[in-house]
């Protein structure tokens, strides 16, 4: 009994314990209104909050079409915005009036991708050596 308890809470530590976020944003079905109609930002404070970004920063932008552009920013004194999409093929610049723009969020770099690797390494050797110890526990008796 002891050891098939063991077992269970070895593999209920061993599963994902945490909820995931299934999507970041909830599709507009057929019988919703249009992301135009659903949320419009004002473009006064549109327009103040993308002066206040840096031109040639990176940027993503959502539309009330529901596209989503991600891209440099090129101008940033107003109505419109100018921004070239980040592509392999050079593209040219885009203008955005404000009233079509529903979000503008700055891109940052999440980090180095080799710590990222480290970290996972760390951690799925330190869960490994976790369960090893509890299956030498359970056995040791």
């Amino acid at each position: 009994m002891r050891a098939c308890l063991s077992l269970l809470l070895t593999v209920i530590l061993a599963l994902p314990g945490c909820a995931t976020t299934r999507a970041s944003r909830i599709p507009a079905t057929p019988g919703s209104a249009p992301l135009a109609q659903q949320a419009t930002a004002d473009p006064k404070v549109m327009a103040d909050y993308v002066r206040q970004l840096k031109v040639g920063s990176r940027v993503r932008l959502a539309r009330t079409n529901g596209e989503e552009i991600r891209g440099i920013l090129m101008k940033n004194d107003g109505d419109p915005l100018v921004v070239q999409r980040r592509a392999r093929i050079p593209e040219t610049p885009i203008e955005i009036p404000l009233r079509e723009v529903l979000s503008v969020e700055l891109e940052t770099k999440t980090g180095n991708p080799a710590r990222t690797i480290a970290i996972g390494a760390a951690a799925a050797v330190s869960a490994t050596l976790g369960v090893l110890l509890i299956l030498a526990a359970i056995f040791s008796d």
